[in-house]
C-alpha cells in the first residue's frame, strides 16, 4: 500500500488545527485589547495594529480549517502564518517599549505569538509524509495488467498513484465496472479518457495460456491484447512497467500488432526497499519530468 497517515500523524495534525483556530480567536481579541491600550495613538499606528492583528488571525483561521479538511497547500500557508506571527510579535514587542504603562499586556501577547510560531513551525517541519501539500495531478491513467500475473503488485501501484493523482481518473479493472456490456466497448471508452497507459509486465505476462494451452497474447480477443492494441492505434503514450524482475519482451515474442511495445522505454517497479523510489521515478515520467514510453529504435529491445 502507499504511505498511510499514522494515528500519531492524525493526532498531531488535529492538535495543530485546534491550536491554530484558538490562536485565530485570541489574535482578534488581542488586537481589540491593543487598541484599547492605545487610545491616543495616531490613526496610522492603530491601523497597523488592526491590519497585522486581522491578517494574523484570518490566516491562522484559514490554516486551521485547511488542516482539518486536509486541503492542498495547507503547509505552505502554515509557514506564512508562522512568519506573520513572528512579525506581529516584533510589533507588540516594540509597543511594550513605546507604551511602558501597558508593557505587561504587550509582553504577554508577544510571548503568546512566539509560542504559537514555535509550536506551528515545529509541526510544519515534522509534517507527516503521507499528507501531500500539492493538489493531485489531473491525468488520465489506464493500467493494463494480467490478474494471474501481477494482481498484488498492481494493487500497490494503484494505491500509490492515488496519493498523487486524481483517483477518479485512474482506470483499473474497467471490465468489472460495467456488467453486461461488451468489454471491448468498455475498454475503448476508458481509453478515450486516458492520457497515458501503463502496461504492467510480470514474469508470466508473456506466457500465460488459456485452458487449451494457447498463449493468451495470441488470442485476438484477449482483453490485455485489445487494451494495448487500442492504445497503440490511438497513439496514446504507453509506458511498460516491469515488475517481479521481469524483462522487456523482445519484438519476436509479441504478436505483430503489439511489436511496437518492445521498442518503448520501460521502467522497473521493484519490491521494498526500492518500491517508493521506483514509484517516484514512474510518477515523474507520468508528469513528463523523466523520459519513459518513448520509442527507442536505437536501443536494443528489452532494455529499460
Amino acid at each position: 500500500m502507499g504511505a498511510q497517515l499514522s494515528a500519531d500523524g492524525v493526532t498531531a495534525l488535529r492538535r495543530l488545527a485546534q491550536v491554530s483556530l484558538l490562536f485565530a480567536v485570541a489574535s482578534l481579541l488581542a488586537t481589540a485589547a491593543a487598541l484599547m491600550l492605545l487610545p491616543y495613538a495616531a490613526s496610522s499606528g492603530q491601523g497597523i495594529v488592526v491590519g497585522v492583528g486581522l491578517l494574523v488571525g484570518a490566516s491562522a483561521f484559514a490554516f486551521g480549517v485547511m488542516i482539518s479538511l486536509r486541503k492542498p497547500r495547507a503547509r505552505r500557508l502554515g509557514f506564512l502564518v508562522v512568519a506573520m506571527a513572528f512579525v506581529a510579535a516584533l510589533l507588540f514587542g516594540l509597543l511594550a517599549v513605546a507604551v511602558p504603562e501597558s508593557a505587561a499586556a504587550f509582553v504577554g501577547w508577544t510571548l503568546v505569538l512566539l509560542a504559537y510560531a514555535a509550536f506551528a513551525a515545529h509541526r510544519l517541519v515534522r509534517w507527516p509524509a503521507a499528507v501531500r501539500d500539492e493538489p493531485k495531478a489531473e491525468l488520465g491513467i489506464f493500467i493494463s495488467y494480467r490478474r494471474d500475473d501481477s494482481r498484488e503488485t498492481v494493487g500497490r501501484i494503484h494505491d500509490h498513484l492515488c496519493e498523487g493523482f486524481d483517483e477518479q481518473r485512474i482506470f483499473l479493472d474497467v471490465d468489472r465496472q460495467a456488467a453486461g456490456e461488451d468489454y471491448r466497448v468498455v475498454i475503448g471508452r476508458a481509453l478515450q479518457q486516458a492520457d497515458v497507459v501503463l502496461v504492467v509486465i510480470g514474469m508470466r505476462w508473456l506466457t500465460i495460456a488459456d485452458p487449451g494451452g494457447r498463449r493468451r497474447l495470441d488470442d485476438a480477443d484477449d482483453m490485455v491484447r485489445i487494451e494495448i492494441e487500442t492504445a497503440l492505434a490511438r497513439r496514446l503514450r504507453v509506458i511498460p512497467v516491469l515488475v517481479q524482475g521481469a524483462a522487456m519482451p523482445g519484438e519476436e515474442a509479441l504478436p505483430p500488432s503489439l511489436r511496437a511495445l518492445s521498442f518503448l522505454t520501460a521502467l522497473p517497479v521493484r519490491p521494498d526497499p526500492d518500491f517508493r523510489p521506483d514509484m517516484e521515478r514512474l510518477e515523474a515520467a507520468l508528469l513528463g519530468e523523466e523520459p519513459a514510453g518513448a520509442d527507442e529504435e536505437a536501443a536494443m529491445p528489452g532494455t529499460a
